[in-house]
C-alpha cells in the first residue's frame, strides 16, 4: 500500500511551533561543538582515487532515482500497532525524497543549522530514515539512540553531545519516552527543543506530525534554507554512541563517504555486492549503524529498497521477506535462530532471498550457518563489524570453515599474535572518536597514523584471515553493549547481594549474552535469577541489559590490585556445563 500524505499541509511559517521548549536564560546560539572537522585532503585524495570514497552523498543517490523512477519503492515499512491491513507502508523515492527536504525544513525552522547535533530515539520506520537524510540535507549531525537506551543512558549521551533537538515516541514497547525526556529537559541546557511522535500535548513537546509531517516547510523560507549543502561528502554527518571500556560512553563521528566506503569495497561476486535494485532487510534497530548502512545508505547507493520491522516477530518477518522480495538479509545470530525454527514450522516458499549475512561484533555458531544454508538454501556469510567502521570483514560460505574472516577491500588490520589488540585503519574508520566527558573528538587522522583501537582482541593467520577472539576490559553483548557497570551497582543494591560481576558468556544460539556472577550476603541465602532480574528492572535496566544466567560464588577472583580478574570468570563460565559441578573460579 502506497504511503497516504497524513492529512492537509500546514500554513507557511518559520517560526517555532508552539510547544517549542525554551528554557530561560538559553537565549542565544550555544558556542561552536568540534563537530566540523575532516580528513587531512591526502587522505581523502587517496580513498578517492582508489574509489572508496566519492565527491557525492546518499542525497544524490535519493534525488537521481526519485528524478529517473520515481515510483519505485525506497522503504517497505512494516507497523506492527496499525490495524490488519494497513500495517504495510511503502514509501516511493519520490515520496522519501519529499519528505527529506519536508524534514529539513522542519529542522531549519527550529533553529538547526549545519553542525548542530540532532537526537532522535524512534523505532523502526520509514521516518526515522526519513529524518537522518533530512539532518544530512541540513548539515545537521544525526545522533541516532538506540531504542534500549534508558532515562539515564539518554541523558548522558544528549549532555555530552549537547543536541539541540531530540525527537522520541511518546510511548513504546511500554515505555514513557516523553515523559522521560520531559524529566531530563531542565538538565540539558543546550537542548532547545523535544519533539515527541504521538502525543505530544501532555509533555509540552513540539508535535512531530503536525509540524514535521504536515507542513509543507518546502514552500517556506526554511525550506530553501536547508537546500543541499556541497562538500559534504568528508563532514561528520553520523555521531554514534557505544559503551566502551568501564562504561563509559563514546561518540564515533562519522561522514558519508566512510559510511559509504562500507560499499565501495564490496566486489565479491558471492558477497554483498552492489547489484542495481536489490532489497535489503536488517533486524536491528534503524538507529543502529549497521540497520543505517545496510537498509537506508546501501539501497540508496544501488537504486534498491531498504525493508524494516518495528516490532521483531520472526514469523511476520518471513511474510515481510517474501512480500517485499527481500534479496539480502542481515541479521544477529540471535534472530536468525528464530527464523530458522519460524520457516521450519512454517515453511514460505515464495522467498527471493540470495544472501544471509550474520554476526556484527559475535561469531556465528557453525550448527546455526548449516540450518540456515539448509532451511534457505543461500550462502552464509559471517560479519565482523563495529560501531567505528561498520562492516568489517566477511567470512567465506564454505562449511565448516571456522571462524576466520577476512577484511574487506582497503580496510587495513593490525591484529598479529594470539590475544592481540585489534586495530584497523582505512577508508569506513570513523573521523572521529570522542570520549563522553572530554572536551572535543580525537580526530583519527591526526593520531596515530590513521589507527584506531577497536577495544576487540584477535589473531591473524598466514593467509590474510582474521580471527576475533573476545572483547577486552568489561565489553559485553552481542546485539546491544551492556552497561556492566551501571548493572553491576544496581545487583549491589539488591540486600542478598554483596559482590558481583556482569561478564559475557557465549550462548550457541544467541551469540554472546551478559551472566551475572554473585557473592551472597553473608546473613541471607542467593538470591534467584527471576528476582534479580525483577530487582534490576525495578530500578530502570532496560530488558536487554538484564543478565540472563546466574552464577552463585563465594568469592571473585581478583588480581593484586583487587580488581576482579574478568578473563578468568569467562574462561570459568566457559567450562561450567549444566548440571555438571561448580568449582570456584580461579
Amino acid at each position: 500500500m502506497g504511503l497516504t500524505r497524513t492529512g492537509r499541509t500546514g500554513p507557511e511559517r518559520t517560526a517555532a511551533p508552539a510547544g517549542a521548549v525554551r528554557t530561560a536564560g538559553r537565549s542565544g546560539r550555544a558556542p561552536a561543538r568540534p563537530l566540523d572537522l575532516a580528513p587531512p585532503a591526502e587522505v581523502a585524495e587517496r580513498f578517492r582515487a582508489a574509489g572508496r570514497w566519492r565527491g557525492e552523498t546518499f542525497l544524490d543517490d535519493l534525488y537521481r532515482t526519485a528524478a529517473r523512477t520515481p515510483q519505485r519503492p525506497a522503504i517497505v515499512s512494516d507497523r506492527a500497532h496499525r490495524p490488519a491491513g494497513r500495517r504495510l507502508v511503502t514509501v516511493s523515492y519520490a515520496q522519501l525524497a519529499a519528505y527529506v527536504d519536508r524534514f529539513a525544513g522542519a529542522l531549519s525552522s527550529l533553529g538547526v543549522v549545519a553542525g548542530d547535533p540532532v537526537a532522535y530515539q524512534l523505532p523502526n520506520w520509514w521516518e526515522t530514515a526519513a529524518l537522518t537524510l533530512a539532518c544530512l540535507r541540513v548539515g545537521a549531525v544525526a545522533v541516532p539512540v538506540l531504542p534500549t537506551v534508558r532515562a539515564h543512558g539518554l541523558h548522558r549521551i544528549l549532555d555530552a553531545t549537547r543536541a539541540r533537538v531530540c525527537v522520541v515516541p511518546d510511548v513504546w514497547e511500554g515505555f514513557a519516552h516523553a515523559e522521560a525526556l520531559a524529566d531530563l529537559a531542565g538538565r540539558l541546557p543546550w537542548l532547545r527543543h523535544r519533539v515527541v511522535v504521538g502525543d505530544a500535548a501532555a509533555t509540552g513537546a513540539v508535535d512531530f506530525t503536525a509540524h514535521f509531517l504536515r507542513t509543507a516547510h518546502e514552500r517556506t523560507a526554511a525550506g530553501r534554507r536547508s537546500r543541499p549543502r556541497g562538500g559534504r561528502a568528508d563532514r561528520p554527518a553520523l555521531l554514534i554512541s557505544v559503551m566502551g571500556l568501564r562504561d563509559a560512553y563514546t561518540s564515533v563521528l562519522h561522514s558519508p563517504n566512510t559510511l559509504y566506503a562500507n560499499i565501495s569495497a564490496q566486489s565479491a561476486p558471492d558477497g554483498p555486492g552492489r547489484r542495481p535494485g536489490e532489497v535489503f532487510l536488517s533486524t536491528l534497530p534503524l538507529t543502529s549503524l549497521a540497520s543505517l548502512i545496510y537498509t537506508v545508505c546501501w539501497p540508496l547507493a544501488v537504486g534498491g529498497t531498504g525493508v524494516c520491522q518495528d516490532v521483531w516477530d520472526p514469523g511476520r518477518c518471513l511474510d515481510l521477506m517474501a512480500t517485499a522480495g527481500v534479496d539480502q538479509l542481515y541479521a544477529e545470530p540471535a534472530y536468525l535462530s528464530e527464523l530458522v525454527t519460524a520457516q521450519r514450522r512454517r515453511p514460505r516458499a515464495e522467498q527471493r532471498l540470495r544472501l544471509v549475512l550474520s554476526g556484527g561484533r559475535t561469531s556465528t555458531p557453525a550448527p546455526l550457518a548449516e540450518e540456515l544454508r539448509e532451511v534457505f538454501g543461500v550462502p552464509v556469510l559471517s560479519v565482523w563489524g563495529a560501531p567505528e567502521l561498520g562492516m568489517g570483514a566477511l567470512s567465506g560460505d564454505a562449511p565448516g570453515g571456522g571462524d576466520e574472516v577476512r577484511p574487506l577491500g582497503g580496510l587495513e588490520v593490525s591484529a598479529g599474535h594470539a590475544g592481540s589488540a585489534l586495530e584497523v585503519r582505512g577508508p569506513s574508520v570513523c573521523l572521529a572518536t570522542w570520549r563522553h566527558g572530554t572536551p572535543a573528538p580525537v580526530a583519527t587522522w591526526e593520531h596515530g597514523d590513521g589507527w584506531l583501537d577497536t577495544g576487540d582482541l584477535a589473531a591473524a593467520d598466514a593467509h590474510g584471515g582474521l580471527r576475533v577472539l573476545s572483547r577486552a576490559g568489561t565489553r559485553t553483548g552481542a546485539i546491544f553493549m551492556v552497561p556492566v557497570a551501571e548493572v553491576e551497582e544496581r545487583l549491589l543494591a539488591h540486600p542478598r547481594v554483596r559482590e558481583a560481576a556482569v561478564v559475557a558468556y557465549t550462548d550457541p544460539e544467541h551469540g554472546e549474552l551478559p551472566c551475572a556472577v554473585v557473592v551472597p550476603a553473608a546473613e541471607d541465602g542467593p538470591p534467584g535469577p527471576a528476582e534479580l532480574r525483577e530487582h534490576l528492572a525495578s530500578l530502570g535496566v532496560a530488558e536487554a541489559f538484564l543478565p540472563t544466567r546466574l552464577e552463585i560464588v563465594g568469592a571473585l577472583p581478583r588480581d593484586d590490585r583487587g580488581q576482579v580478574r574478568r578473563e578468568a570468570l569467562r574462561s570459568w563460565l566457559a567450562r561450567l556445563r549444566p548440571g555438571g559441578p561448580r568449582p570456584a573460579p580461579a
